[in-house]
Parts: structure tokens; sequence; C-alpha cells
């Protein structure tokens, strides 16, 4: 809370997506703030986001202990899941989104920040509480608190107004004395039903998720940091609907109190956000893998960059999978920590972390995207100053800024490029507003350095010809005018030299 970064003072960027961040008790008092720099930001013309988790609590953090255990998720038996997998001295556990007075916690320091200046909070694994922890294998035993339990009755009770005690007990397997009711209240769980008792009974309470359970498709298994939009299970709809609540709620003090508009954002894709902050880390949703590990964001073979590997399906996926859960937003990828990606990053040579950006930075601008550039992580590793980064940063981003009207508002266009040589991903982007085209070539041919490719043959169909073709990248300087022809709207375009990346600009 009290650090400021001067290589952001260096680099410039539009935004820094996680200027600080509160992280147990530092953080829930406006005096563990240094918000004397949001103006040394504004003079830069540099946008600051607030930040802090929004489920990892600790002891410290809550007055006793009869609270932290009130903000603390449970398992299927009520008892508080542990997550000592993550390695803190102390104990921690994920709070529980289903309590309002939790909810009201995270309003309180991210009221905090709005307070002190900052132009938007990020709110860092929304809706982690669910996997079970490394207690119950991750198998999705976690948030089955009163205050959830509760609104799963009225869930059900919404979903299936005209069903009877018959319908109840031949669809799910219930049992006269423990059925939902619609004259009792959603919380009067020695009345009403009561979902623990009904697993208990099974003896599904260690693994309520199993597919022998016909009301585990009605609860839903929750993806951390994303919010699927075809989701229509309890979990997925009342935690986007708790979600908006606190959105909406902060979005309005700070027009109430300060007479200005915020930016929020999440960790992941989730609804109801400005942009999306996508952090790149094992284990994701965002590929099948036998591993189970997910997309390979930070690709690495025996400790080189493994920039053969294209991400353009991956970060195709995340452009559409935010268009449909968030609209039309912006979104921007990030290589997360603490784990083996930042791990990763941080030990290739540095010729190869370079190379990262030039390859997998270039890949997401090419397909909609916004990559966030790493700066600096909490947990001690050298900056990317100490590594020697911070300067190839400042030239290699100056392309990117000196080109932005290129790379609003872009979406890739489903129309297939033709490129005449393997190993080179290509795209066409269609800017919304203008409709202005743009095809971007991303170089893959790569072992522990780049092969560049000459006379590239590159062919697409548009609905018409365009008047020019140019060749600019953040490779060379200036523009270049390649070879080109077009009829009926076929563009036929020879590139003489691909290093890493060329965008064709489509006048």
């Amino acid at each position: 809370m009290g650090q400021e970064d001067p290589q952001v003072y260096k680099l410039v960027p539009d935004i820094n997506i996680r200027a600080i961040g509160k992280w147990s008790t530092n953080g829930d008092e406006a005096a563990d703030y240094n918000f004397a720099q949001i103006g040394r930001y504004h003079n830069k013309g540099i946008t600051f986001m607030g930040s802090g988790t929004s489920s990892v609590i600790f002891p410290q953090d809550f007055a006793d202990a009869g609270v932290f255990d009130d903000m603390s998720t449970r398992d299927a038996d009520n008892n508080p899941v542990p997550h000592d997998e993550f390695g803190f001295p102390e104990p921690a556990r994920r709070g529980n989104m289903f309590n309002p007075e939790y909810r009201r916690y995270l309003l309180g320091w991210a009221k905090i920040q709005v307070d002190g200046g900052v132009d938007g909070v990020s709110f860092d694994e929304v809706n982690a509480g669910f996997s079970g922890g490394q207690k119950y294998g991750f198998n999705g035993n976690e948030g089955f608190d009163d205050y959830a339990i509760a609104d799963f009755n009225r869930y059900l009770l919404n979903k299936y107004p005209a069903f009877t005690a018959g319908d109840w007990k031949s669809r799910f397997g219930m049992t006269d004395d423990n059925l939902p009711r619609r004259d009792v209240p959603a919380g009067d769980l020695a009345r009403n039903f009561n979902y623990r008792t009904y697993l208990k009974a099974h003896g599904w309470n260690t693994a309520p998720l199993t597919s022998a359970n016909p009301l585990a498709g009605e609860w839903g298994r929750v993806t951390p940091n994303r919010m699927y939009a075809d989701d229509t299970s309890f979990t997925a709809t009342y935690l986007r609907r708790y979600w908006k609540q606190i959105v909406d709620e902060l979005r309005a003090y700070a027009l109430r109190t300060a007479h200005r508009q915020i930016l929020i954002s999440s960790n992941g894709l989730l609804p109801y956000v400005d942009f999306n902050s996508v952090g790149m880390y094992p284990w994701n949703a965002d590929e099948q893998t036998p591993d189970y590990r997910g997309a390979d964001y930070v690709p690495v073979v025996g400790g080189h960059l493994n920039g053969a590997k294209s991400l353009q399906a991956n970060y195709r996926y995340l452009k559409e999978k935010s268009r449909q859960i968030a609209g039309d937003v912006p979104v921007t990828v990030f290589i997360d920590w603490p784990n083996d990606m930042m791990t990763n990053y941080l030990n290739l040579p540095l010729a190869e972390k370079q190379d990262y950006w030039k390859i997998f930075g270039a890949e997401a601008y090419a397909n909609g995207l916004f990559p966030a550039f790493h700066l600096k992580d909490t947990v001690g590793s050298p900056t990317a100053e100490q590594y020697g980064m911070l300067d190839f940063f400042q030239t290699y981003t100056r392309f990117y800024k000196d080109h932005r009207s290129l790379y609003q508002r872009n979406d890739p266009d489903a129309q297939a490029v033709s490129v005449g040589t393997a190993g080179v991903s290509a795209s066409l982007l269609v800017q919304r507003g203008s409709g202005a085209r743009t095809i971007h070539l991303v170089n893959h041919n790569y072992d522990q350095g780049i092969t560049p490719q000459t006379h590239l043959s590159v062919q697409v169909q548009l609905p018409r010809c365009p008047r020019k073709v140019s060749v600019i990248s953040p490779d060379f300087a200036g523009s270049k005018t390649p070879v080109s022809s077009c009829h009926q709207g076929r563009l036929s375009v020879t590139v003489d030299r691909l290093d890493y990346y060329d965008v064709l600009v489509l006048s």
C-alpha cells in the first residue's frame, strides 16, 4: 500500500492495472496507503488502478474468531474450509461472498481506495471460494454455509414454482422431512430444506458435486475467475447477482462522494466491468489438456522460450468469452504470480524475455487483446529494471503508443488469412465503428532466436479492395509499401521480410 514503483514513471503506460493491492490488514485503513503517488501518475497521464483480494482472509483480518468463522466458506458438514495449500505461515481461508457482511467488508476497503483518489478498483479472485482446497482434493466441497443454503432454497423455489412434494421427492430424492417450502423463510434451515442435511443423508457430504447427486447440476461447479454467460446454475446466478451489487454500489459511491466515474476490473472474465484483466496462470480453464493445467500462456521448453507455439487460439478464446460475458470491453492479459508461469518467465535468458513480448505480447495485440508488461511482483522477485528489461520496454512499447489508433476497439474477423509459409500466425482485425482493417503477422519460426521469413505471400478475401497497403512493425522504423494486387476483394501481398511481427494497414 505504501510503496511506489519508479519504473512506472519511466515506462509511462496508459494504465497500471494493479498499482496497489490490499492484502490482509495491509490496506484496511486509509493511513496504510501512499495516495500521494496518484497525483504523480496523473501528471504523467497514467491511470491508477487500486486493487485487493476478494477471497483470501486470515484470522487477524477481523475483530474476533467468531467474525472470522462467520466470514469463512464452509464445507458440506458446515466446517470452515482451510487453505493451507497457499503456504502462508498463518491459517488462510476463503471469504464467503454469500455473506452480506463479507460483501460490506470488501466494499469497505474498496471505498477507502476510492476516497484516496484511485481511478478504479480491480477485485482479485471474486469467486474463488468453492474449490474445497487441498483438504478435499479440490473437489468442490466448499461454499455450503447457511447463507448459501438459504439462497439455494430461493433459487430452487423460483426455478420450480409449481413443484409439489411429490415432484421434489421423485426428481431429486428428497424426503418428507426435508423439502423446499414456500410457507417458511428460506433461511430457516431447521424447517425449510437444508441441503447439508440432504447431502449427509445420501453420503455425499465429502464430495457434494458427485455425479450421483441429482442436485449437483442445480448447485453448479464454480470456475475460479470465470463467470460464463451461459451458466444458469445456482452458484453462477447468485455470484453474478452479488458481484453486480458490489460493482453498482461502488460506482454509486464514487459518484455520490467524489462526483466522478471509476473503472472496475477483476482477475479473469467477469461481467459488469469496464475491462477484464486476465491473469495467466497454470490450472486455468481456458484449454482442455491431459494434465488439467490449461492453456500454456508462457510456453517454455528446457528452460528456453518456446516461441514456436502460437497463442492465437487461446487469445481469441479469451476475447470471445469476454464478449459473451461482459460485452465489448477491453481485455488485458498479464502473467500472474506467484506461480510457475511467472517463474519460467523470470528464469529465461534476457534476450528470450524480450522475445516473449515480441512474439506473445505482439500476438495479444494481433488478436484484439492488450498485454500488460510486467514490471514487478509482490513476492520479492527482481524488477524489470533489475533484470535489464525496462529499457527494452520503453523502446518496444513506443510502437504501440505511436500507433494506438490502430489497436482500439478491434475484433478478430472470421475471414481466414492465407500465408504461404509455415510457422506464421495471421489474423484480420476489424475496428468497431470505422470498419478499418489490419492484417497481423506473427512469426513463430523460433529456436532460442527468431528465424526471419522472406518473400512472404499473404492472401485474404475482403469486402472491397483497399486503396493502399502499407507495412508497419515494432521491428523497424517508419513504414514500407509492399508489392500487392487486388481483384474483386481478393487481396494478395508479398512481405519482403518478417522478423517478429508485422501489421499490414489497409487504407
